[in-house]
């Protein structure tokens, strides 16, 4: 008997499941501390919320989840049944410090509704309260995901739980003591679970939280996360900084919900707010904000460039917490390789600028706040610097030390120089005879007579993207002007990205003062004025290495002086140049060697 009316009980639920939501859901109801007046009351007097559930026959309000007699066994007073905790996945990251368990006390009683498994009317000892109350699952869909109740059994995308909250082994969280006088609730020696951030008995703050989050979105993260670097004045991500006066206050409102969702993230890992299956990380910094105005549309630059770091190449590869220097097989490149979310500020930016959006200027080799609280390595590519305190250190996580020979296949994409080499640490070492001057001051001191006159007694240090723009250009090489580097070149002159630095006057104007003593040398090669009226104009990278020589191979790379070093593919296999004699041998020489004064 027992058996045939459950049969009709579970043919009633499933004839009543496309009952229990209607058409058009009613208004939702005002937030009150009165269960009463919440979408916890699934009685006939109860409804509201997204889809307005409530039953067609049941008066009791507590029924639905307390009993007074035959309780579930998950705990005392418990009505309905709980799903085994073998099918729950929990959350996970490379990063997470805390150690999710399978749900637990409190966390479980709420899953017994929201793991979208169990009908709403179903109760302990299969007795069925309402069959018009179906699971979660069964419903139609929330579209907005702080809205749908359906947490399903994969609880990866959602806020870890049943876990010691342990803020001694992590410095980014506040102490225990502090985040409870504040309405965060650890249960059973300072667990996290649900009800840490949700009371199911008082609604008056809206989707049952703990706390007021109508000013501040992000309230109730901030109270338990201590995220380094976030609180920082000029916190692009915070606030918006000063950069963006018109969306900032967009910005401060919503916090870490702009990046990222308690419940129902796009991607679990980091709980990323838009970063759908198969996509990177980067979608959630181009979707809301990075590819469209008041903000940089690097979407656009990383997409439409011809030279560019390819992020979107690289989905999944990157961990945050990753070995430094990256080994060649994980090559990859990712947002979050050269920016910190969470200590980006608008400081200094653009780099190097006299008159930056948010003082002070930053000042090469100094990292500027888009930059800070990102991992680094130091001059030999190898040792970890963290954080990075130079713009250099950050772009020798992969142009340095033993990562550096992954560049070997793009030689073919590269000037084929006499003396190659593809570690950019050994090529800016202060050692050589000649660099330029990214990771040390260069040698000139204030007497830098080939710079123009702006520069002379102020430019003693570069930064990388003072020549190149890392989220792309159409200039090879990712250059942010012109430099043409095939011969022969057009244009005489046209080599803005040089001569943005360098005086071409001085270096080109045989009568102009003060001018170089090579002034003859250059006009005739950059210019073409031959004597023979021969008109090929040389590029200056035919003739110079805009890096670097490195002293480290024996005498001739000694004699590299002035950043000479030849691209063969022009000058020749056997080009030799001779700074102690003052004479070069290049095939496009019809005798050798060719002194010069």
């Amino acid at each position: 008997m027992k058996k045939s009316k459950l049969g009709i009980y579970l043919l009633l639920a499933l004839a009543a499941a496309f009952m229990a939501v209607p058409l058009a859901p009613a208004a939702e109801k005002p937030h009150s501390r009165d269960i009463i007046q919440t979408p916890h009351n699934l009685s006939i007097s109860g409804g509201g919320g997204a889809h307005d559930i409530r039953s067609g026959t049941e008066a009791e309000v507590c029924i639905f989840c307390h009993t007074p007699h035959h309780a579930s066994t998950v705990t005392p007073l418990w009505s309905r049944e709980a799903s085994p905790l073998t099918i729950y996945v929990t959350y996970k990251s490379p990063t997470l410090k805390a150690n999710p368990q399978q749900p637990r006390g409190a966390s479980r009683l709420c899953l017994s509704c929201h793991d979208g498994t169990i009908a709403l009317g179903h109760l302990t000892g299969d007795r069925i309260l309402d069959p018009s109350l179906p699971a979660f699952k069964d419903m139609p869909q929330e579209t907005d995901p702080r809205k749908n109740p359906n947490l399903g059994t994969d609880l990866s995308n959602d806020h870890p739980i049943s876990f010691l909250y342990s803020d001694a082994s992590n410095l980014e969280l506040n102490d225990a003591t502090t985040v409870q006088t504040k309405g965060i609730r650890l249960s059973q020696d300072q667990y996290v679970e649900c009800t840490s951030c949700h009371d199911a008995h008082n609604n008056q703050f809206g989707n049952f939280l703990v706390q007021d989050v109508s000013l501040q979105q992000d309230a109730l993260c901030t109270t338990c996360h201590n995220k380094q670097g976030w609180s920082d004045l000029d916190s692009t991500h915070r606030t918006g900084g000063t950069r963006y006066d018109t969306v900032s206050a967009q910005v401060a409102a919503s916090g870490c919900i702009n990046c990222h969702l308690p419940h129902n993230a796009q991607r679990g890992e980091h709980l990323l707010r838009l970063a759908g299956v198969g996509a990177g990380e980067e979608t959630n910094c181009y979707t809301s904000c990075h590819q469209s105005v008041p903000y940089t549309n690097v979407w656009s630059q990383f997409n439409t460039s011809l030279y560019t770091h390819r992020v979107q190449n690289y989905n999944g590869v990157h961990v945050d917490n990753e070995t430094l220097p990256v080994a060649g097989g994980k090559k990859h490149v990712e947002c979050t390789d050269c920016h910190n979310p969470h200590f980006a500020g608008a400081q200094g930016v653009p780099l190097g600028s006299s008159t930056p959006l948010v003082a002070p200027a930053s000042s090469a080799p100094d990292i500027n706040g888009a930059l800070r609280g990102v991992r680094g390595v130091d001059l030999t590519g190898a040792a970890v610097v963290s954080p990075a305190r130079y713009e250099y250190e950050i772009c020798y996580r992969c142009h340095a030390g033993p990562t550096a020979d992954q560049f070997t296949s793009l030689s073919q994409m590269l000037p084929n120089r006499v003396f190659k080499d593809y570690d950019e640490s050994n090529r800016f070492n202060s050692s050589n005879a000649a660099y330029h001057p990214v990771s040390a001051d260069r040698r000139s001191g204030p007497n830098g007579r080939s710079l123009r006159s702006q520069y002379q007694g102020t430019m003693f240090r570069i930064y990388c993207n003072d020549c190149h723009d890392s989220h792309g250009t159409n200039e090879s090489h990712m250059l942010r002007y012109q430099n043409q580097d095939t011969f022969p070149a057009t244009g005489g002159t046209n080599y803005p990205l040089c001569f943005r630095c360098h005086d071409a006057d001085y270096l080109l104007n045989p009568v102009g003062a003060p001018r170089s003593e090579t002034v003859a040398l250059h006009q005739r090669h950059v210019l073409g004025q031959h004597l023979n009226g021969d008109t090929r104009q040389t590029p200056c990278s035919v003739c110079h290495d805009p890096h670097g020589v490195p002293a480290i191979r024996g005498a001739l790379f000694n004699n590299a002086a002035h950043l000479v070093n030849f691209d063969m593919r022009y000058a020749g296999d056997g080009a030799v140049y001779d700074a102690v004699s003052r004479n070069c041998t290049v095939s496009c020489h019809t005798s050798n060697p060719r002194s010069y004064p």
